[in-house]
Order: C-alpha cells, then sequence, then structure tokens
C-alpha cells in the first residue's frame, strides 16, 4: 500500500505541532543555559533536568512528525530528489542527526570529553538545524 496515499504528508496540525514542540524546546534549552553559567550544583541539576526536558520534546517531534513525513514525502515518486526543497530538507536531516545522538548521549551521562566543548557544539549545530526546519516548514510545497 501507498503510505502517501493513506497519509497526508501536509498535515496542518502535526506540522504545526512540530514546530511549535520545536520552538518550546529551544526556549527550554535557553532557560537550561542560563542555569548552567550559575554554575551550582543545583543550577546544573535544574539545567540537566531542563535539558532533558528539551530533548524529550525534540525526540517526540522527530519520531511522530518528521521522520514520518520525510518517508511519506518521498514515497511519492514523482517529488524529486534534488529539487531545493528536498536538497533543504536532507540538509536539515542530515546537520541534525549529530546533535540528536549528542543530546541522548547526554541524556544517559554519557558526556563526551571534553564536555564543554562538545555542548557547544551540540549547541550550534542544534541551533542550525532549528533554523533550517523552521525553513523547511515554511518552504512546503503545497
Amino acid at each position: 500500500m501507498n503510505i502517501g496515499a493513506s497519509l497526508n504528508y501536509m498535515n496542518p496540525f502535526l506540522v504545526q505541532e512540530s514546530l511549535t514542540l520545536m520552538f518550546v524546546a529551544l526556549g527550554l534549552a535557553i532557560i537550561g543555559t542560563g542555569y548552567a553559567r550559575i554554575k551550582t550544583k543545583e543550577s546544573f541539576q535544574l539545567h540537566r533536568w531542563i535539558m532533558s526536558g528539551a530533548t524529550v520534546l525534540t525526540l517526540i517531534s522527530i519520531f511522530f512528525v518528521m521522520i514520518p513525513s520525510l518517508f511519506i514525502y518521498y514515497d511519492n515518486l514523482s517529488n524529486n530528489l534534488f529539487s531545493s526543497f528536498s536538497i533543504l530538507q536532507l540538509t536539515h536531516s542530515v546537520i541534525g542527526i549529530p546533535p540528536v545522538a549528542l543530546t541522548v548521549m547526554y541524556l544517559f551521562n554519557d558526556l563526551p570529553k571534553p564536555t564543554k566543548k562538545w555542548m557547544r557544539i551540540t549547541v550550534v549545530l542544534w541551533l542550525i538545524s532549528i533554523l533550517l526546519g523552521a525553513v523547511v516548514y515554511y518552504t512546503m510545497p503545497s
């Protein structure tokens, strides 16, 4: 059965909720970063819990909207793999994989060394991925 025939890639509710979850996760990440800068035991604990929440929201968005949408979009063979939208969508996906993998590692307290450097790299890649994801959202073909 053709997946694209049974589900609508452009389901406005799911896509909007995914974008909303990502912006809530971004807000949590900003708050969490503020707690990390205080550098007390309590603030680091709050940082960890808040960033864990941001990670969970991101994973929900990825697994319930982004991955299914990607498969549904490419299930339709008429969608050109080399179109500007497709390249943007695939770039967003490729840039988004490392920060997701790193945040899951952090979630399970598997911190790479030097930790501060890797957290900064994660933040930069995650912000680029969110920006690209917003561009994907606003340029989706109708």
